[in-house]
């Protein structure tokens, strides 16, 4: 979320956010002290909360400097890349082929455990019957896999998302 307020005097003056060239389809909710907007486009969403109702104010980014700075940074990053049509540069947690493939294995090694199935029914699940015969269950590395794959995912539900969401 990229939190926005009206821009301090003293400060550079930035341009009007125009909300249409975000995204065509906008949710709004407005509360008493501000506004909440999800603005959906073609690639690309960004959620909004504008720490003013004054229409036609001017706004700069708030960067809180907590756990979230580098993912809230580069969400500010994207924004001013949309509003000023230009290509946002990589996000801090862009993943190549191979880290999402295994992202993948482990959310489903995950989900098989949290489903109280055996490591050897995940194994099949995930590598196909095959693949298991070719070698002996207690021995292959295709066990020890599917148990780092289960272990991998206990660690990202256990909080290990914000690390990756931070780009750590």
């Amino acid at each position: 979320m990229v939190l926005l307020a009206p821009t301090p005097a003293g400060l550079p003056v930035p341009p009007p956010i125009d909300v249409a060239r975000l995204g065509p389809d906008v949710a709004e909710y407005i509360d008493e002290h501000r506004r909440h907007l999800i603005v959906r486009g073609r690639n690309e969403e960004f959620r909004l909360c504008v720490y003013t109702l004054e229409p036609d104010q001017s706004l700069s980014v708030i960067l809180p400097s907590d756990g979230d700075f580098p993912v809230r940074a580069a969400a500010a990053s994207r924004l001013w890349a949309q509003i000023h049509g230009r290509t946002p540069s990589d996000a801090p947690w862009s993943l190549s082929k191979p880290r999402r493939d295994r992202l993948v294995l482990m959310l489903r090694a995950l989900d098989g455990h949290l489903a109280a199935a055996s490591y050897r029914e995940i194994a099949e699940v995930l590598f196909g019957p095959g693949r298991l015969e070719r070698e002996p269950w207690k021995t292959s590395s295709l066990r020890d896999r599917t148990i780092r794959l289960v272990k991998g995912g206990i660690a990202l539900m256990r909080d290990g998302y914000r690390k990756l969401l931070r780009g750590a």
